[in-house]
């Protein structure tokens, strides 16, 4: 059978010689597991740059030579020394701005946990602990107010993610902004608002 030519009569072997991959930014890629069993969340405190101290899901880049599956199986035993099962993705996080370092697309995880939950910290994770979360939610004229409190050994942080329609009609699922101040890094709060709604858990 006769190869196939493009409209500049070359063969898929000649393209890909000549081929240059600069010609399009790449972003980096991370993955971010979420694991929520009886009533708690599993997070971990960033120990650098950036949000430095903040609370966060276990997560990292995405390696070379692995797919998103096992760059989150890895990542959660690196940072927690749990092992990942049952991995579901949930909807990719991709605004353009949403990480200071580059552009950084994250693919997060609904994940179960097989051999045990006790977390122990480790890579570049400065702690790692399971946090009671609890939801509730108020309508209000722009959209659904959600408020997730998270509590652990005594101390417990509160922090609100708005859920609203796109008007445009551009996108066929709910938007989730950060309101406020959050105690999670980056757009984690978004992430975790969205998991608990995915899993229809709401905690009074």
């Amino acid at each position: 059978m006769q190869e196939k030519l493009d409209k500049n009569g070359l063969t898929e072997k000649e393209f890909l010689a000549q081929y240059d991959a600069s010609r399009f930014e790449r972003p980096s890629v991370t993955v971010d597991i979420i694991i929520i069993k009886n009533g708690k969340v599993l997070l971990i405190r960033r120990g650098g740059h950036p949000s430095i101290g903040k609370l966060a899901f276990p997560g990292g880049f995405l390696e070379p030579d692995e797919d998103v599956y096992s760059a989150a199986r890895r990542e959660l035993f690196e940072e927690t020394g749990l092992k990942a099962t049952n991995l579901r993705q949930l909807r990719v996080a991709s605004e353009p701005n949403r990480d200071p370092r580059t552009r950084i697309i994250t693919v997060p995880f609904l994940a179960d946990t097989e051999g045990g939950d006790t977390a122990i910290a480790n890579d570049d994770a400065a702690d790692a602990a399971w946090y009671k979360v609890s939801k509730t939610e108020l309508e209000t004229p722009k959209g659904t107010l959600i408020q997730i409190k998270l509590s652990n050994n005594g101390a417990t942080e509160t922090f609100k993610v708005l859920r609203s329609l796109d008007k445009s009609g551009f996108r066929a699922d709910p938007i989730y902004t950060p309101v406020g101040e959050t105690a999670l890094a980056g757009d984690h709060s978004v992430l975790l608002a969205m998991a608990l709604d995915h899993l229809n858990w709401i905690f009074v």
